[in-house]
């Protein structure tokens, strides 16, 4: 059954209230990613040991999506830094990917820092701010990301501009993995962005106000992060997640411990996945059902490793964005988030 508002009526996808627009914000992610990847880039070639991708919040995002997709086929590690501090251990050696969309993020400016100090190869991602005028002024590095828009909803320019570099410089490269999968990922979109029986206004139907808990398989720990993230900012919904296997070894029992809760587990699940990863699945499905739990299970399907995490990625936004407008929240607001920012950005200026 559609929700309703105060006065009885439906509120569909196609009447329900969305001032800044965005659903349609969310729905150019996929163009986004195909101006980003193909844009050229006025970059040298690179020799680097470790790539290091540091951000905050929407801007790290991009960073968890292209690890989750390099893990089986690049040969030096990435590592995505969500910390006001570099790993010990970078040096000149390391490309550290610096991604913060307004270009004010005092965590990720206090990393760039220390990444000039110990002579990194730095790259900047973003829309301008203090660290577009620091790039600028030491003559670094720097992609400029389109101004305008929510800093989640860059995903898009973020993974793409990522990819983009790590082609261009010399690291690895799945760009025309990528490609070819374009077409199919804009189809998915018009898809989500259609009528009652969509499939993200299915699921938000499934999930209605229950807590949220997103687990996934090996190659969606991105996405996982990116659907709680996507329910506590669009949905103002309090959300968890968590990866399998792990989570069988700690996560089930507590939350069957919490089952008053209402918790609903959501199990991201790829289609052609090992034989071991498929009874790590069944095994994690069994035991929240003999705990009293009733997962949800997603299948996420896809001709490639990426095709399945920008997938389940725009599916996870569209539910976010759905469940938002089903309780008449305004998903862009993220004032209280501005207001710790601004008291952060404070206390680590004292710095």
């Amino acid at each position: 059954m559609a929700a309703q508002d105060g006065n009885g009526a439906d509120r569909t996808p196609e009447n329900v209230k969305d001032p800044f627009n965005m659903r349609g914000e969310t729905a150019q992610i996929v163009d986004d990613l195909d101006r980003a990847i193909n844009q050229e880039l006025d970059l040298p070639k690179m020799e680097f040991d470790e790539i290091l991708v540091c951000g905050m919040g929407g801007s790290a995002v991009g960073g968890d999506i292209v690890a989750d997709c390099l893990y089986p086929v690049s040969s030096r590690p990435l590592k995505v830094v969500r910390f006001p501090e570099l790993p010990a251990w970078a040096s000149e050696r390391s490309l550290v990917l610096v991604s913060s969309y307004s270009g004010n993020t005092r965590e990720t400016l206090s990393v760039f820092e220390q990444a000039v100090i110990r002579g990194c190869q730095i790259i900047a991602i973003t829309s301008g701010g203090i660290l577009m005028d620091r790039c600028v002024e030491m003559d670094i590095h720097v992609v400029a990301v389109k101004k305008g828009i929510q800093p989640r909803n860059a995903v898009g320019y973020t993974v793409g501009y990522t990819f983009n570099i790590l082609r261009t410089i010399g690291g690895p490269d799945i760009t025309d993995d990528i490609r070819k999968v374009l077409p199919d990922l804009r189809k998915y979109v018009a898809s989500l962005k259609g009528g009652r029986d969509s499939d993200a206004v299915k699921a938000a139907r499934r999930i209605g106000r229950k807590v949220p808990v997103i687990y996934s398989s090996s190659y969606l720990y991105s996405v996982a992060g990116r659907w709680r993230a996507q329910f506590n900012e669009n949905s103002k919904l309090v959300a968890f997640d968590g990866h399998i296997p792990d989570t069988n070894h700690m996560g089930v029992d507590g939350m069957s411990s919490f089952n008053k809760v209402k918790m609903k587990p959501i199990l991201l699940i790829e289609d052609d996945m090992s034989r071991m990863m498929e009874k790590l699945q069944k095994q994690t499905f069994n035991a929240l059902k003999k705990n009293g739990l009733n997962p949800y299970v997603i299948n996420i399907t896809g001709r490639n490793i990426f095709e399945k995490v920008f997938r389940a990625t725009l599916l996870g936004d569209f539910i976010s964005l759905e469940l938002a407008f089903r309780d008449s929240k305004d998903p862009r607001d993220v004032s209280s988030i501005s207001s710790l920012k601004e008291r952060l950005s404070a206390l680590l200026g004292k710095n």
